[in-house]
């Protein structure tokens, strides 16, 4: 019953990215997946005015947006239960589909109950160089540090500019090549840059690009990624959305990482202000043993200016946490102490302190602590 459940759902996905004509063949398909879920509490102090929380919270991803000054937050949260069915068609073709169910609505920008695509493509693998591959669908932008599932991390909470700045899965066609064992790049050209569903159309389409170098092997060893992106992202279709990012994990030795992130972001309004922004992030990652880890994680965001009547938005359909920049003109310090352990193969448990102070260019600042776990389970 359960491969032909799974068989159902790999025929609907086929259908919605328009690939016909394909039979799954029972015993080929590929079924993953995992079950993140959290429990945390967070609280706020501060004295500026309302909404300059928005950034902040150990919560604050699709979770728990942060209340009032003295307001205390606790939840139990099932986060995201993701399954991922993959098909081989020959050699050249492959088909992916990453759903999410989303009991509580906090993930995706989906209601509770719904079932939201994160991924949904078929990939074409061209024999050229040292290989290229032509994707079309729905997929992760790959932009940022951070990933896309909170179960890859190594804390409970994303960085802010992964929540606040950075489109995180986007519907349209990429294009990748490895010009050698060390670098590759990637071009895309999607109907937006702002996370929004498969059926949005467009009349001026986005884009950007991937430059990759690394030396990793099974997922160990150092790399180093810059992106580019812009986009029409407003209405009026004449103000431009850009950004550039660079993200870099550095293996210094045997488990010990450093990991850097720096962005500019600029959102063009058409008014007299474009609103700007700058963050930067910096984490320490630290393997104490096979099955134990620790980070020490800290970011910085900066709105220059949030443009006019709040600026253009690159995100504003960022599922993480919906707004513009951090929320407020002024700056946001977060720093976060985290450990995991890993209970046994494909389980595990982490255990992350967060502490967030935000000052507002027009006066006034919050801050805001709180304490998480996280329990994830891979299958």
């Amino acid at each position: 019953m359960k491969k032909l459940i799974a068989l159902a759902l790999a025929t609907a996905v086929a259908g919605l990215i328009g690939v016909s004509d394909i039979q799954a063949q029972e015993g080929d398909l590929e079924i993953s997946g995992h079950v993140n879920t959290v429990s945390g509490w967070q609280r706020v102090h501060g004295n500026s005015s309302a909404g300059t929380t928005a950034a902040g919270g150990i919560l604050n991803d699709g979770l728990a947006v942060p209340g009032g000054p003295t307001t205390d937050q606790f939840g139990f949260f099932v986060d995201e239960v993701e399954v991922d069915l993959a098909k081989q068609f020959g050699e050249n073709i492959r088909l992916r589909a990453d759903l999410d169910f989303t009991p509580g609505g906090n993930r995706q920008g989906f209601a509770g109950g719904q079932v939201g695509v994160e991924q949904a493509y078929i990939t074409f693998n061209v024999p050229v160089g040292n290989g290229a591959e032509w994707l079309v669908g729905r997929f992760n932008s790959g932009v940022g540090l951070d990933p896309i599932d909170r179960n890859e991390l190594s804390t409970v909470s994303f960085s802010t500019i992964h929540r606040r700045m950075l489109p995180h899965n986007m519907t349209g066609m990429n294009f990748y090549y490895a010009i050698n064992e060390n670098w590759s790049f990637d071009i895309f050209v999607v109907n937006d840059l702002q996370d929004a569903g498969i059926g949005v159309t467009t009349d001026i389409p986005s884009g950007g690009f991937n430059i990759d170098w690394s030396n990793a092997e099974a997922g160990e060893g150092s790399w180093v990624r810059f992106s580019g992106l812009i986009g029409p992202e407003q209405a009026t279709k004449k103000n431009y959305s850009f950004m550039g990012d660079l993200a870099a994990s550095i293996n210094v030795n045997e488990g010990f990482y450093i990991d850097l992130e720096g962005l500019y972001r600029q959102d063009n309004s058409g008014g007299a202000d474009n609103a700007q922004y700058i963050a930067g992030t910096l984490a320490l990652r630290y393997a104490f043993s096979d099955i134990w880890d620790g980070t020490l994680r800290y970011g910085f965001a900066w709105d220059l200016d949030q443009g006019q009547a709040g600026g253009a938005v690159i995100v504003p359909a960022n599922p993480l946490a919906a707004g513009n920049g951090i929320g407020f003109a002024g700056t946001q310090h977060d720093l976060t102490l985290a450990t995991g352990y890993e209970i046994t193969d494909g389980a595990r448990f982490v255990v992350e302190g967060r502490f967030d102070l935000q000052k507002a260019s027009a006066g006034g600042s919050n801050y805001i602590y709180g304490v998480a776990g996280g329990f994830y389970y891979d299958f």
